[in-house]
C-alpha cells in the first residue's frame, strides 16, 4: 500500500496505485482491475485528478453507499485524512462534474469484465448448506430495478406499464431487469445479465444454464420453465428443480413409490402426441393443509431430473425448493441496505446504468465473500450473518484501514472478519406475509388494511406439505 493509504499526501504523483479500498482487496484485487482496464484499453495514460483504477473503485463505493452524494464517495476512495490534507496543501478534489467525466470514460465494459473475473462459486466442502447430498445449490431469477426518469434511459430501457379502464399507463420510472445465477449457500452471483423491463426472462436463461457446473443442481421459478432449458440441463450434467405451469401437461409415465411419478415432456403438442423428442422429468405434486398459508388447497407441480425417489425423496425436494427463496433474499440485501434509495440506481445514463448495476453486484459479492469468510472461521451458515451488519463494518473499516499504517492492515482485517461474525440473525419465523403491493400497479392485489394483521400459519412449512396421489 502506497502513502496515500496512511492519509498523507504524495506530491505530484497521480495515486493510480494508491485508491483502494484495503477491506476489499482480497475480493478485488488491484492487479485484476489493472489486467481488466488494460484488456478494455481503458488504462489512464496521463496523469489526472481522476485515474480509471480509482473511478472503478468509485463505482464499486457506489454499491457500498447508495444514498451519498458523488463527491463524499470520491471522498471515501481518496481516503478522508487524504482528502484533508490534499485540502491543507491547497489541491482541490475533483468536482461532480468532472467525476460524470471520468465515469463516461471509463464505460461499462471494464466492470462487467471485472464482475467475471471476480464472479464464480465460492463454497467449500466446509460450508454449510451450499449442498444436497453433495450437489452444489444454484438459484435463477430475475429482478427490477428503478433507474433516474431520462429520455435516454426511457429510450434503451422503458418504463413498466399496465391497462386500466382499457388505456395504458406508464410506470412513473424506467426500469432494467436484471436476470441472476446466484450460489444458494453463500448468495454470492455467479452471473447476471441486464435487459430492458419488458424483456421475458426466456433468453438469457440458457446463459445462466451454462455457467452451472455438471453435478451442480440449480432450482428456478414458474417463469423459466421451458422443454428447451430442461433438456439442455440434461445435456451438460446439471440437475434441475422447479415449478411447472398450470397449462402443461404432464402424463405419467410411472409411479413411483414417493407418490411422484415420471413422466415425459416435449418441445411440441405435435411431439407428444406422437411420443417423439421427449425428455423424461420426474413430477412431484403436493398441496398444503394449513388454512393460513398461502397455496393452501391448491395443487402445486414440481419438475426435477433427479429422478431416484429413493435417493431423492419427494419431500425432501420439496422443502429444498424453498430455499430457492434465497435469491430474493439477497435482492432485498441489494435494494433495502445497499442502495435504500427511492429510485434504486443513480445514472442518467444507459451505460452509467449498466456500469452502476455491475458496480452494485461486485460490491454485493464482495461483501457476501466477507460473510462467507466469517461463517467458516465460527463454523455457522454464512446466511445466518447479519448482512446490514456485515455492510456497517465494511463500511467503518474502509475509513479506518485507509487512515492505518500497512504494518496495522492485517490485524484491522482480521479483526472486521471477527466483527462480521458476531452478528448473528434469529431463527427464522414461521410466518408468512400476503403477497401484495402498497402502490397498485400490478396484477397482485393492492394492499390493504386487513393485510396487515393476516392469520399466520400453525404449522411449519415441512409440517403442512400433503403429497397428491
Amino acid at each position: 500500500m502506497g502513502i496515500i493509504g496512511q492519509g498523507r499526501p504524495n506530491g505530484e504523483s497521480n495515486f493510480s496505485d494508491e485508491f483502494l479500498f484495503e477491506a476489499l482487496t482480497r475480493y478485488v484485487p488491484t492487479q485484476t482491475i489493472d489486467r481488466v482496464l488494460t484488456k478494455t484499453d481503458r488504462q489512464s495514460r496521463r496523469v489526472c485528478k481522476a485515474p480509471a483504477p480509482a473511478v472503478v473503485w468509485l463505482v464499486i463505493a457506489i454499491g457500498l453507499w447508495g444514498d451519498a452524494s458523488i463527491t463524499s464517495l470520491w471522498r471515501q476512495v481518496v481516503g478522508t485524512l487524504a482528502s484533508l490534507w490534499l485540502a491543507a496543501a491547497g489541491r482541490k478534489l475533483p468536482g461532480k462534474s468532472t467525476l460524470s467525466e471520468a465515469r463516461s470514460r471509463l464505460g461499462a465494459r471494464p466492470l462487467r469484465q471485472l464482475f467475471l473475473a471476480t464472479a464464480g462459486a465460492s463454497a467449500t466442502a466446509s460450508t454449510k448448506s451450499a449442498r444436497y447430498k453433495g450437489m452444489p445449490l444454484k438459484a435463477m431469477d430475475g429482478q427490477d430495478y428503478t433507474i433516474p426518469d431520462t429520455p435516454a434511459n426511457v429510450k434503451a430501457f422503458g418504463k413498466p406499464s399496465t391497462a386500466r379502464d382499457g388505456k395504458g399507463i406508464m410506470g412513473a420510472y424506467p426500469q432494467i431487469h436484471t436476470n441472476r445465477l446466484i450460489e444458494v449457500g453463500t448468495r454470492a452471483t455467479i452471473e447476471a445479465v441486464i435487459k430492458p423491463q419488458d424483456h421475458n426472462e426466456h433468453p438469457t436463461a440458457p446463459h445462466l444454464l451454462r455457467h452451472c457446473r455438471p453435478g451442480d443442481l440449480v432450482m428456478w421459478d414458474c417463469g423459466f420453465y421451458s422443454y428447451k432449458l430442461i433438456k439442455q440441463a440434461v445435456e451438460q450434467g446439471t440437475f434441475m428443480l422447479g415449478p411447472v405451469p398450470s397449462h402443461v401437461v404432464l402424463e405419467p409415465v410411472r409411479t413411483l413409490a414417493d407418490g411422484s411419478y415420471l413422466a415425459r415432456i416435449h418441445p411440441t403438442p405435435h411431439d407428444r402426441k406422437h411420443n417423439r423428442n421427449g425428455v423424461i422429468v420426474r413430477v412431484i405434486e403436493y398441496t398444503f393443509d394449513d388454512p393460513a398459508r398461502t397455496g393452501h388447497g391448491e395443487k402445486h407441480r414440481l419438475v426435477t431430473t433427479l429422478l431416484d425417489a429413493e435417493l431423492y425423496p419427494a419431500h425432501e425436494l420439496i422443502v429444498l425448493y424453498h430455499q430457492r427463496w434465497e435469491i430474493e433474499i439477497a435482492n432485498d440485501e441489494i435494494v433495502t441496505h445497499q442502495l435504500a434509495r427511492r429510485v434504486d440506481l443513480r445514472s442518467l445514463t444507459p451505460t452509467g446504468v449498466v456500469q452502476e448495476m455491475y458496480g452494485i453486484l461486485l460490491a454485493h459479492n464482495a461483501i457476501r465473500a466477507l460473510m462467507h469468510e466469517a461463517a467458516l472461521s465460527i463454523d455457522v451458515d454464512p446466511r445466518t450473518l447479519s448482512f446490514i451488519h456485515a455492510v456497517r463494518v465494511v463500511r467503518e473499516t474502509i475509513a479506518v484501514m485507509r487512515s492505518a499504517p500497512t504494518s496495522a492492515l492485517p490485524f484491522l482485517y482480521a479483526a472486521m472478519i471477527a466483527k462480521i461474525a458476531e452478528e448473528m440473525l434469529p431463527p427464522r419465523d414461521n410466518r408468512i406475509n400476503p403477497r401484495v403491493i402498497k402502490v397498485k400497479m400490478s396484477n397482485w392485489p393492492k394492499k390493504r388494511e386487513e393485510h396487515y394483521r393476516a392469520p399466520q400459519p400453525k404449522k411449519s412449512f415441512n409440517d403442512s406439505i400433503v403429497m397428491l396421489k
